[in-house]
């Protein structure tokens, strides 16, 4: 079996390349991609070459949402059969072999765009369970991006609704009315902000937001930074000190078996609200250049819906 896969050899340089597959092991699956996703706050800056994480190494695999349909299964693996349309962390690729534990089976009634976001939603939830606000307390949210909208979704069914965001672009505001906001505020009117939110997740990756947010919690009020970081430093305003604030940091998900089968269930009635995140379809062939628009074009998407040959 051959495999397709989209290289970042140097900064906005992108390859195909072939590479051959051997059969799965006892525990793996071998799998065919359906679809898959740009998450353009963390791919865009790999792309680019400035992110602030870790020192990027050439050749690097490029993506991590897929959704795929199981072709063959290793000798040890009962929980998949073939034909299972799957959800995974693989990259852009038509094939892969991935380990049978980590593939999440998807409903036949969850389409492709509903189950890539059950990654992100599992970031934003393993957030959200940290500070685990209740239904009748005021949350704040910097930042109307696909994290963003997806932590106010995810607080929205677990019941909360005093929950504001905070956003620069008319677009994304009007989008976060939909997703359920209380209010939603454009970035240059903070003086429309109380300072009396028991909690605030940030998720623009901006120093600014930042510091607006902590202007707006109430004394010790609690922060969990959701957004990777990967755009600038995240400094602490003299509020952070005089209010006695705590900040908490968040990463990946939580469980991702556990909360798919939440989200799934979740999302069933929603699914035309969720796939909204999704402003670019393109197909896989287009990958390259889409990276390209991204970077140099006027539009930024929130998510790109990506479409791999069947």
């Amino acid at each position: 079996m051959h495999a397709e896969s989209l290289l970042l050899v140097g900064p906005e340089k992108l390859v195909w390349t072939l590479d051959n597959l051997d059969a799965p092991g006892p525990n793996e699956v071998l799998v065919e991609t359906l679809a898959g996703a740009i998450s353009i706050g963390t791919e865009l800056p790999h792309y680019l070459g400035n992110s602030r994480g870790n020192a990027r190494h050439y050749p690097a695999m490029t993506g991590y949402e897929s959704v795929a349909r199981v072709l063959s299964c290793g000798d040890e693996v009962d929980q998949l059969q073939l034909g299972d349309r799957i959800v995974a962390f693989y990259g852009h690729r038509t094939h892969a072999i991935i380990p049978a534990e980590k593939a999440i089976i998807v409903p036949n009634d969850v389409n492709d765009e509903v189950a890539l976001l059950s990654i992100l939603s599992c970031d934003v939830a393993k957030g959200a369970r940290k500070l685990a606000p209740e239904p009748g307390d005021a949350v704040l949210i910097t930042g109307g991006g696909t994290i963003g909208l997806l932590t106010l979704w995810t607080l929205v069914q677990n019941g909360l609704c005093q929950i504001d965001l905070v956003e620069p672009l008319l677009k994304r505001r009007e989008l976060a009315v939909r997703f359920g906001a209380r209010a939603v505020v454009d970035t240059n009117d903070e003086a429309e902000i109380a300072a009396n939110y028991a909690y605030g997740f940030e998720c623009s990756s901006r120093d600014a937001a930042f510091g607006l947010l902590q202007r707006a919690l109430r004394q010790n009020g609690d922060i969990c930074v959701l957004a990777d970081g990967n755009l600038e430093p995240l400094t602490l305003t003299p509020e952070f000190h005089s209010r006695e604030l705590r900040i908490i940091g968040s990463s990946d998900g939580w469980d991702c078996q556990a909360h798919a089968k939440w989200f799934f269930e979740a999302a069933r009635d929603q699914a035309c609200l969720l796939m909204q995140l999704f402003e670019w379809h393109v197909t896989a062939e287009e990958l390259p250049e889409s990276f390209r628009q991204l970077a140099h074009g006027p539009e930024r998407p929130l998510k790109v819906f990506v479409r791999y040959r069947s």
